[in-house]
C-alpha cells in the first residue's frame, strides 16, 4: 500500500468488548452484511481474523462450516465462549496467515472484516489464502473506504483506497467479481480463477 495506508497498528486485545457487544450487534447487525455475501448453506467458511466472534457466530448459523482464524488466542478464546454461549458450532484456529492448518481446496470463502490493513506478509497470506481455498472460491475484504466524522475520522480501522487492495489480491491471483458499498466500508470480493 502507499505510504499514506501502510499497515496500521493491530487492534488492542484489551478493547475487545467494543468489537462484539449488544449494542454493536443492535446498531450493526451483522447479518445485515452476510445477507450481502449470497452464501450457501453447504459453504464452508473461514472468518480470517474473527476477533471475538462478531461475524464467525452469525456465519455458523447459515453455513454448513465456519473456521475462526485469529493470530491472538486471547481472540480465539472470546469467540469460542461468544459461539458457546449462542449454541453454534464454530472451529478455532490460531494463524497469522502464512499457515492455516487447512487442506488444499477445502474451503469456498475466506472473509477478512477490517483485517486486510492488519496482516503483514500479505503476498503471502493471500497465496495461502488461494491455496486452501476450492476452485472458484470467494475471498471477501471489508475495509472501511470512506472517511467518518467520529473523532475527525480517528476512530476505528484505517481509510483504505480500495483500488490498493483490489491491485494486491489481482497481483496474487485473483480475479475482481465485485466491489459492493456498505456504509463507509467497501465489501472487495474476488474469485480464484478456475
Amino acid at each position: 500500500m502507499k505510504a499514506g495506508n501502510h499497515r496500521h497498528r493491530r487492534f488492542p486485545e484489551d478493547l475487545a468488548f467494543t468489537l462484539n457487544n449488544r449494542i454493536r450487534r443492535f446498531l450493526e447487525p451483522p447479518e445485515r452484511l452476510i445477507s450481502k455475501l449470497h452464501l450457501k448453506p453447504s459453504d464452508v467458511i473461514v472468518d480470517f481474523g474473527c476477533g471475538p466472534g462478531f461475524f464467525a457466530v452469525p456465519l455458523a448459523k447459515v453455513t454448513e462450516r465456519t473456521i475462526a482464524v485469529d493470530a491472538s488466542l486471547r481472540m480465539l478464546e472470546k469467540a469460542a465462549s461468544y459461539a458457546k454461549r449462542s449454541g453454534v458450532i464454530v472451529e478455532f484456529l490460531k494463524s497469522n496467515g502464512t499457515k492455516i492448518g487447512l487442506p488444499d481446496q477445502s474451503v469456498d470463502m475466506v472473509f477478512l472484516n477490517h483485517v486486510f490493513h492488519e496482516i503483514d506478509h500479505r503476498p503471502r497470506v493471500l497465496m495461502e489464502f488461494l491455496r486452501i481455498m476450492k476452485t472458484s472460491g470467494r475471498l471477501v475484504v471489508i475495509e472501511k473506504t470512506q472517511g467518518s466524522r467520529l473523532l475527525g475520522g480517528k476512530l476505528g480501522p484505517p481509510v483504505i483506497d480500495s483500488r490498493e487492495v483490489v491491485q494486491e489480491m489481482e497481483h496474487a491471483g485473483f480475479i475482481l467479481m465485485q466491489m459492493i458499498a456498505h456504509g463507509s466500508d467497501s465489501i472487495i470480493v474476488g474469485q480464484k480463477p478456475w
